[in-house]
């Protein structure tokens, strides 16, 4: 059985205020975009649009509720936050500076570290205060470091990975307000403002090469890939302690020779995305919440999980989670089904039962603290990760497989952050459990393991402010030719690590690998990124096979360990707040006894297009 790669990863910023204001036009607009090339006009009219104050942000006026605030001088961007205060940051004058044009001002852009596709990189903890004009996150204070990641709902910077993660409660002071779309982020609903509706969308669109598709096992060569989706979303809060959020989505997939749109979450007609209802308070001097319904989830390690956004439609769930955050520790339990979105019709995805995601996961942010002349910040997070899969085959001798289903206990731990300029993460897990052949087949017990680790070290004071370093993983594989009843060594990471965590193309997942390499990130302007890495990957075990994921497998049955070295690159231009595009890069190099079992080099190559208000 062959078994070929479910691209995913992480996603949203950018788009044209027309589009926006026309969610009716925006769609039939959109599709022309796609055919005619039209998305160049909008990078190059949206900027008279998109900035209507562009010296607003030289208020620094965060939050300004006036009830549960403190003043912070603006001289003092060391100061921590705790969790559910609101900080002020009082401009040093009222004198605004002279206007400045749009592309000469840059520090009106979102810092490109909150980018959500940035999940899976290294995450730089240390940035300039920014004012909230800039950073639309909630009151998690330490937790809020550099994206918002460690408070666990995914990068939250202008935008967020999940939209309702982001915090514009700030507009209620209309002196925050730099945007022509602010008028659509903050829509009071009463004197006091604290009930308002907050809207958001964003249109993505996919372009995919493969030369040689999963190493050449699709028997598409070359593929060429295109989708594109749409979502709109409405953030409705009722008061300090209740909110309502919902999502409607639509995907399409096209291409040329193209393969892999089976299962819904390329092609799927417009449906509930998310829906759900929070309600919040302070307990125990805690903030304290719960949500109820479907939404996303991203509290896990990025190679662990991180969303599955390739497709059209990302990972949604349906259940209950709760979260606790104090001033240094945070809690968060969930108990999570995957969403069924494979039936066709509109408004039918379904609360699917088949793959489950349950555990808690705790975050123990280290008192900040200076090394070497830089703020530093380090996170100890703890967690416990179960997994329920109806669906997942284990391979066997000859690249066939044994159908079964699995439960997966994973423990683990991760410590990362920056001391100076040393930019780290390292991590472990155990994963316990048990392997269920299909039939009333035998059952085997599981014992496997993953470690990762990436360590970078910043140059701040170079130009680009280059972090260079090194990124090892070694994730434990199994044995096919043991029997049917003894232990299972191959870690699964059922539900798809960030792309960019290590392999863009997604042709190996994070099962039976060991990789090293130079990683490498770099600023050559204030609105472009540079993402570069060459991991060189082999198996962790011999007698396991090469993962495209935790539950996809090839038929290749090299004899040697040694799978393949895959450099690669990522550029992202922020061209406006809602415009960004993105080019990544990928040339994989088969090993010689990949060769030998049939598989094939070739490089892969992805665009990306998004328009976000």
């Amino acid at each position: 059985m062959t078994v070929i790669t479910d691209h995913t990863s992480a996603s949203p910023p950018s788009t044209c205020a027309h589009l926006l204001l026309h969610p009716t036009a925006a769609v039939s607009m959109r599709a022309r975009m796609l055919a005619s090339g039209s998305a160049l006009f909008c990078l190059w009219a949206a900027p008279a649009l998109a900035e209507t104050a562009p010296n607003a942000a030289y208020l620094h006026l965060p939050h300004t509720q006036p009830a549960t605030q403190q003043s912070v001088p603006a001289t003092s961007p060391t100061t921590t936050p705790v969790a559910g205060t609101r900080i002020t940051i009082t401009p040093a004058s009222a004198t605004q500076p002279p206007q400045a044009g749009f592309w000469d001002n840059s520090r009106l852009l979102p810092p490109l570290t909150s980018r959500p596709e940035a999940y899976g990189q290294p995450q730089s903890l240390e940035l300039k205060p920014l004012p909230t004009s800039l950073l639309h996150q909630g009151p998690w204070g330490v937790f809020n470091a550099n994206t918002g990641a460690a408070a666990g709902f995914g990068t939250v910077g202008y935008y967020a990975v999940s939209r309702w993660a982001e915090d514009w409660s700030s507009l209620r002071d209309k002196r925050n307000r730099l945007d022509i779309m602010d008028s659509l982020k903050y829509i009071p609903f009463n004197t006091n403002g604290d009930i308002y509706l907050t809207l958001s969308g964003n249109f993505r669109q996919h372009n995919f090469y493969d030369q040689r598709a999963g190493f050449g096992a699709t028997k598409k060569d070359p593929a060429y890939r295109n989708n594109y989706r749409w979502n709109v979303g409405g953030d409705l809060h009722l008061g300090e302690h209740v909110r309502l959020y919902g999502e409607l989505m639509s995907g399409q997939a096209a291409g040329v020779n193209y393969y892999g749109y089976a299962g819904g979450r390329w092609r799927s007609r417009l449906d509930a995305q998310q829906a759900f209802v929070e309600v919040r308070g302070r307990v125990l001097n805690a903030t304290v919440g719960g949500m109820a319904g479907r939404m996303t989830f991203l509290d896990a390690p990025p190679y662990f999980t991180a969303g599955s956004v390739y497709p059209s439609i990302p990972y949604s769930w349906n259940g209950l989670r709760g979260y606790a955050f104090w001033k240094n520790f945070r809690i968060d339990g969930f108990y999570l089904t995957l969403t069924n979105n494979a039936p066709s019709a509109m408004f039918h995805d379904q609360v699917g039962w088949n793959s489950r995601l349950f555990g808690a996961y705790t975050s123990y942010a280290v008192p900040s603290f200076k090394f070497m002349g830089r703020n530093s910040q380090i996170f100890v997070d703890t967690f416990y990760l179960g997994t329920i899969l109806s669906n997942s085959p284990l391979p066997s001798l000859g690249g066939g497989s044994i159908a079964g289903s699995t439960h997966r206990d994973t423990p683990g731990t991760r410590i990362w952050g920056n001391a100076g300029p040393l930019e780290f993460s390292i991590g472990a897990m155990w994963q316990g459990g048990e392997f269920r052949a299909a039939k009333s087949g035998p059952t085997r017990p599981v014992s496997a393991y993953a470690i990762d680790a990436t360590l970078s070290w910043r140059f701040a004071k170079w130009p680009g402010h280059p972090a260079i370093g090194i990124q090892v993983d070694d994730v434990s594989g199994g044995n096919m030719h043991k029997g049917q009843t003894s232990s299972w060594g191959s870690f699964l990471s059922p539900f798809v690590p960030s792309a960019y965590y290590l392999d863009m193309s997604t042709y190996i997942g994070q099962s039976n690998i060991i990789d090293v390499g130079p990683i490498a990130t770099i600023a050559p302007t204030p609105n472009t990124t540079l993402l570069l890495k060459v991991p060189a990957v082999w198996r962790n075990s011999r007698e396991d096979a090469i993962y495209a994921s935790g539950t996809a497998f090839y038929a290749y049955r090299p004899h040697g360990a040694y799978t393949a070295t895959m450099p690669q690159a990522s550029f992202t231009w922020r061209a406006t707040r809602h415009i960004t595009f993105s080019l990544d890069g990928e040339y994989i190099f088969a090993s010689h006894s990949m060769i030998e079992a049939g598989a094939s080099s070739g490089a892969f190559v992805q665009s990306n297009l998004e328009l976000t208000f």
